[in-house]
């Protein structure tokens, strides 16, 4: 069928007139055929593609396999799934898809292409294909921007032709056309595409397949290359990037983060990625693990857990090569093409099995130096790790500084040792040259600042460092050679108690690996994990038994995606725990004296500091029985997400801190205990408080019982439910109170003594005190478990 002859058919089964009357089953249904959105995406290919992408793009769509409900932006019902700022149910929402259809068309009709442009309810790509089938053959059957129209109007010789807008290109374009033929001149528009395309080069990626590469494995098998960002929804949706940008800065409540990278990552993946595209994964800074050829276009696919925007990629390579000529860089996707000598060397490695060993460039001799701070100048601590500090060659009276040579001589790439002089006198940070220096500044990076500063005293007391340059004169001056046997030396002492771990032995951690080990709903898990990333800080409450500090680390584990131990701390308050304990405060020392310690929460925003790519969590446990607001301090204000980032004096140093925004903080709290106050509402607001409830009646825990085949623990069980369920009734109690399972974990066969032991010496002591003003209710349930303890003996 001509295209035009296709055309009149769709007006002759959608007429405009009819527009107003069409259900929403006329405009999605599963039986492909005859609904509105099939013959916009299918019927009528040839009248310009929308093909991909996600089922979104119509607004609301008919679905056959149920999408997951862990994402705010799309809401669903028993048949229907839109995006919900379309409306509550699926009748408000096609409500509003109709009548935007219905402007669409209208508009159309009258040529009004600048009208069309501010109507936002469907995707771009969608809005302007139903614009053209109601235009009269008056717009052109082209409809992505970025991939089409700008290309061609570049081809034209429009200048700019992305800072345009849609409208202005359409009417450039059918200035263009002039008296032509509109199919004549698509057919012209389709040729002159195929050109640009065969000049188009294809373009090379380093990818990183989740974090440590954890997805590999499913990257492999399914034959995709996959990307998080899950709580961002289908990008197609998206006009450009910086309404990407500002999309993540309010899912993920961080206003002031530029998201550059982020954005970049997500959009390239979008609209840049083309078939035929290479592309080589990566894992960490030093491996490839696979190479393939992109095949397919974007898509979204909701029903996935995680990792939901796709690609499809032929995987013609798959292994493990080294690769030291330099560190990889640590984004999700890079662009590589325009740097030759890097793909060709990642070709000889992977596809012509080369064992590269040289660099292409000859070698430079890498130098190091002790660059010195002045802490009533400046401090070490107010850099941001992988921040850049321009510092002047000259001194404050335009003097050349102590050694001028020494800064001239400084080169990119050189390692510093960071050393803040009287009154701290410590080894406190690390560093590299971050580019030559100039006639007029020295460049410093800061890579890491040490948890544990190193006195200078102890320095001074090893044999090969009595040389060092720094140490002559009485160590006046700002920047000092340091032969690299003295860095070898230094930093041995820095390791020591700055330790850097292998994480390359560290092992994936999947939700599927958390609901194997913790009884918990997927759903459930999704919303945990939403409420963490959204708002920063949580409290799991729950009886005992629910398992909350058990699920607290592998909640951890299951964002990070890897089981990373030292990216978690854990502690637990007390009655007595303070503020010296927990940010600073003076603790007497060796000589009878008081100095100066930092606690456990400082140290680890610290830590988190130190690698602001990667997510820290901060567990605390029993957290209700502990002084918050003393314990706290000032704090009490940077911990709450909109604050992160954001900085306030110390009380005892006047330093200016932190809580980093990549910091997460995770507090249990035990509902049952009566003896404890209720928490502090101060910072009860700061904390989002998830319920942790038994989870006897879970997939996971349906599969233990399972596995301990035993038809007496199966009836303890029944019999622990129906106390729950007493318990809950129990106007004294309630659901805080119910006994948890994890009392009846972690058995890899059944055994009776052992759950004698459970019944008596843990359940038993438990409900005595739940009911110590009436004994015949706690004879009553005890009674229940021990006739089926009693059972068949």
């Amino acid at each position: 069928m001509d295209r035009r002859s296709l055309y009149n058919q769709f007006l002759q089964q959608f007429p405009i007139e009819s527009l107003g009357n069409m259900t929403l089953e006329e405009y999605s249904n599963l039986n492909k055929d005859n609904s509105f959105c099939y013959w916009l995406e299918s019927k009528t290919y040839d009248l310009g593609s929308i093909w991909g992408g996600s089922a979104y793009k119509f607004g609301i769509f008919k679905f056959d396999k149920t999408p997951k409900q862990d994402n705010p932006k799309y809401s669903h019902d028993e048949n229907y799934s839109w995006s919900s700022r379309l409306g509550n149910t699926s009748e408000e929402a096609f409500n509003n898809i109709r009548n935007a259809i219905i402007r669409i068309a209208n508009h159309a009709r009258n040529a009004e292409w600048d009208e069309i442009e501010k109507i936002n309810d469907l995707w771009p790509v969608t809005t302007w294909k139903i614009a053209f089938l109601y235009s009269n053959e008056q717009l052109l059957p082209i409809y992505d921007k970025d991939s089409w129209l700008v290309p061609i109007a570049n081809h034209f010789g429009l200048s700019d032709a992305k800072k345009h807008s849609r409208a202005e290109l359409y009417n450039f374009l059918l200035e263009k056309k002039g008296k032509k033929d509109l199919y004549v001149f698509y057919d012209e528009l389709l040729a002159i595409m195929e050109v640009e395309k065969t000049k188009a080069k294809t373009k090379i990626w380093l990818f990183a397949p989740g974090e440590n590469a954890c997805m590999w494995d499913e990257c492999k098998e399914s034959q995709t290359m996959r990307i998080g960002w899950d709580p961002i929804g289908d990008i197609s949706e998206f006009k450009n990037r910086e309404d990407l940008t500002k999309a993540l800065q309010t899912i993920y409540n961080k206003d002031d983060a530029s998201f550059k990278n982020d954005s970049l990552a997500l959009w390239q993946f979008v609209h840049e990625v083309h078939e035929g595209d290479i592309v080589y994964a990566k894992k960490g800074i030093n491996k490839i693990i696979g190479r393939g050829v992109v095949e397919g276009d974007y898509y979204y696919d909701e029903t996935l857990s995680t990792y939901r925007h796709i690609r499809k990629v032929k995987w013609t390579h798959s292994g493990e090569w080294d690769y030291s000529i330099h560190k990889l860089v640590l984004k999700t996707l890079t662009d590589i093409s325009k740097y030759p000598e890097f793909v060709k060397n990642l070709n000889d490695i992977v596809v012509e099995g080369e064992n590269i060993i040289k660099e292409t460039q000859p070698i430079k001799t890498k130098q190091y130096w002790w660059l010195v701070a002045s802490p009533n100048v400046w401090k070490f601590s107010d850099i941001n790790v992988g921040d850049i500090m321009e510092y002047t060659l000259l001194n404050e009276n335009g003097n050349k500084r102590r050694v001028y040579q020494n800064f001239l001589d400084a080169k990119a790439g050189d390692m510093v040792i960071g050393y803040a002089s009287t009154p701290t006198l410590q080894v406190v940070a690390l560093g590299q040259i971050a580019k030559d220096t100039d006639e007029k500044h020295l460049y410093f990076r800061k890579t890491e600042q040490l948890l544990n500063p190193i006195d200078y005293s102890i320095i001074k007391g090893y044999e090969e460092l009595q040389e060092m340059e720094c140490m002559a004169g009485g160590g006046r001056g700002t920047l000092f050679k340091v032969t690299e046997d003295e860095y070898q030396v230094l930093m041995e002492i820095i390791r020591k108690e700055n330790p850097i771990f292998d994480t390359n032995t560290i092992e994936t951690y999947t939700d599927s690996k958390f609901l194997s080990e913790v009884y918990m709903s997927s759903s459930e898990l999704q919303r945990l994990k939403s409420l963490l990333k959204n708002k920063k800080n949580i409290i799991l409450q729950g009886a005992p038994g629910v398992g909350k500090t058990f699920t607290a680390k592998r909640l951890a584990y299951a964002l990070m995606g890897v089981k990373d131990k030292q990216r978690v701390e854990m502690i637990q308050f007390h009655q007595n725990y303070s503020y010296e304990d927990f940010i600073l405060g003076y603790k007497p020392n060796a000589n009878g004296g008081f100095e100066l310690k930092h606690g456990v929460f400082y140290k680890f925003c610290k830590k988190a500091l130190n690698t602001p790519d990667k997510d820290f969590f901060f567990i605390i446990d029993e957290i209700n029985r502990g002084n918050l607001s003393k314990i706290f301090g000032e704090l009490l204000m940077l911990i709450e997400n909109n604050y992160r980032g954001k900085e306030i004096k110390l009380a005892y140093t006047d330093e200016l801190f932190t809580v980093p925004e990549n910091l997460y903080i995770i507090g249990m709290m035990n509902t049952a205990d009566r003896s404890l106050a209720m928490i502090d509402y101060a910072l009860r607001r700061r904390f989002s408080f998830f319920e942790m409830n038994p989870g006897f009646l879970t997939d996971g825990f349906k599969k233990y019982m399972d596995t301990l085949s035993n038809e007496r623990f199966n009836k303890i069980i029944s019999g622990i439910l129906e106390i729950n369920e007493f318990i809950c009734k129990d106007d004294s109690l309630g659901n805080g109170f119910c006994i948890g399972h994890s009392y009846f974990c972690n058995q890899k066969e059944f055994n009776l003594e052992w759950l004698e032991n459970v019944i008596e010496y843990d359940i038993a002591p438990m409900l005595k005190e739940y009911w110590f003003d009436d004994v015949q209710k706690y004879e009553s349930q005890m009674t229940l478990l021990r006739n089926i303890l009693n059972d068949n003996r």
